[in-house]
């Protein structure tokens, strides 16, 4: 189970992303699929998604999100590696010989302001390495 929670996250930081579009019906579909596979974690893997989305971070500086990435791995059971590359977490879950799998997922935030509506919509104001 901890294997279908991992890729879970990975399969929710996605769910936003500007190709899915709510209005094609994808993303319904995304969140099905993902539900479907996850059952009962899925509300608590919500929850972190949410938890990301309203406190972004910009690029090299995730710092809060990082932390929680590498929590969230260590208490699954994964060997966690963190600060790789500055704010970089790297997560691995041995599961004996046989294929290795490697996901790569981005957690910066972009320097924009949201105007989507949602309850749990970014309000952070950050500046970006210029200052600006």
């Amino acid at each position: 189970m901890r294997t279908n929670v991992a890729l879970g996250i990975f399969l929710l930081t996605g769910l936003s992303a500007p190709a899915a579009d709510p209005k094609d019906g994808k993303l319904a579909d995304r969140v099905a699929a993902v539900d479907e596979k996850l059952g009962p974690e899925v509300g608590g893997l919500v929850d972190l998604y949410k938890d990301f989305h309203a406190h972004p971070e910009l690029s090299l500086k995730e710092e809060r999100s990082s932390a929680q990435v590498a929590m969230a791995a260590r208490a699954l059971g994964f060997e966690v590696t963190e600060k790789v590359g500055g704010t970089g977490v790297v997560a691995v879950l041995k599961n004996g010989p046989g294929p290795t799998v490697l996901v790569r997922a981005d957690m910066d935030a972009l320097p924009i302001v949201e105007q989507t509506g949602l309850p749990y919509a970014s309000r952070v104001m950050a500046r970006d390495r210029t200052g600006r």
